[in-house]
């Protein structure tokens, strides 16, 4: 990739994704919660339902037991893909006023673990078993288990590729005059592997 680099995510034709595009980049002080090997993998399967006409992207949901009991009750989340909760979900947090929030991932505990990195209309997308995810304005990595497995430390972050990802400290994000697709551009950009280690000699 070069030195300048672009990235068309093309995010607030709908409303709901807007929210997401203006929280992009901003650094906050939330709390999260840290999955650790001793708690990535629960035997308790959640169903996503809704009460509205249907189970879209932006409705509201709830996620409830096989037996049908409710764990995760209406009015705090709105749908954003996630149909199974097993280890964890995506969802879009409401507000007090039912407006949309942050999107985050959330274990059956309704624990935050991570706030979700858009694109393409959507959650980001898993590349070689890793996805990106945000802490606090800071891209790191996270597992199919919802567990952050590279540090939530870079401006900005790729996807793996080979077994390589390129990121970067310092990235400077534009915005086109529509407010529809964003620039990512940095001087110190360099590649890291799997473990989160900087990989001598990588060719840009």
């Amino acid at each position: 990739m070069k030195i300048s680099q672009v990235i068309l995510l093309v995010l607030s034709l709908a409303g709901i994704f807007s929210c997401g595009l203006k929280s992009q980049n901003q650094i906050t002080t939330h709390a999260y919660f840290d999955k650790t090997e001793s708690n990535p993998v629960t035997n308790r399967l959640l169903i996503a339902v809704t009460d509205e006409e249907f189970l879209q992207y932006g409705a509201r949901v709830a996620y409830i037991s096989i037996k049908g009991d409710t764990i995760i009750p209406f009015d705090k989340y709105a749908y954003l893909g996630t149909d199974t909760l097993r280890h964890y979900a995506n969802v879009i947090k409401l507000r007090k006023d039912n407006s949309y929030g942050r999107w985050v991932a959330i274990d059956g505990h309704q624990n935050t673990l991570y706030d979700i990195v858009p694109f393409d209309n959507g959650p980001d997308y898993f590349h070689e078993g890793l996805v990106r995810a945000k802490r606090n304005g800071k891209v790191g990595y996270a597992n199919e288990f919802g567990q952050i497995v590279i540090p939530c430390e870079y401006d900005f972050a790729w996807w793996f590729d080979q077994g390589k990802a390129e990121v970067t400290f310092n990235a400077k994000v534009i915005r086109d005059k529509y407010d529809e697709h964003t620039i990512i551009e940095s001087d110190e950009w360099f590649y890291i592997d799997k473990s989160g280690n900087k990989v001598k000699n990588a060719i840009h």
